[in-house]
């Protein structure tokens, strides 16, 4: 297989880069018109979906609703051995549920008795603050500060869209 090389010029010049940072910033242009596109389209699917299926929805839930009403009804006959009943298409019956309903003194109250192991506390280094310590004090918390030169470009959008402008009139 032939090795392709890429079709890209050199840059030899400030209007040369220039230049190309116009057609970053056209092409970057183009992607969001694309994206803008397809979330557009993606969020009219969902609507039609939803739509589509709000009747399935409803006849399932009036279904279990049925079958919920003629399982209480029936609760002593059918559940008194077991709690569920097996059927050729399925299974329906009654599930022990526990749930703990909390309010916003909890939190405090399990503090302050001294039940803090039913307290989740997420411990997250903070690197932004981190940024304000001496080296000397990071290496004793085993971070190092990292410092490199990172290249980049930004298109300015502006001038791009007023050139657009004038290629348009």
């Amino acid at each position: 297989m032939a090795r392709l090389k890429p079709n890209v010029k050199k840059i030899e010049s400030l209007e040369d880069a220039n230049l190309t940072l116009k057609e970053i910033g056209l092409l970057e242009r183009e992607l969001e018109t694309i994206d803008g596109d397809a979330h557009k389209q993606i969020a009219e699917i969902k609507t039609a979906a939803v739509k589509a299926g709000k009747p399935i929805l409803k006849r399932i839930a009036d279904l279990s609703a049925l079958l919920g009403a003629y399982a209480e009804y029936s609760r002593d006959e059918l559940f008194k051995t077991k709690k569920t009943v097996q059927l050729s298409f399925g299974i329906f019956g009654y599930r022990k549920s526990t749930k703990i309903s909390i309010k916003k003194t909890t939190p405090g109250l399990l503090e302050k008795l001294g039940l803090k192991k039913y307290l989740r506390v997420k411990a997250e280094a903070d690197k932004d603050l981190m940024a304000a310590l001496d080296d000397e004090t990071l290496a004793q918390v085993d971070a190092v500060r990292k410092v490199k030169d990172v290249f980049f470009c930004e298109a300015n959008k502006e001038e791009i869209n007023k050139e657009l402008l004038k290629e348009q009139m």
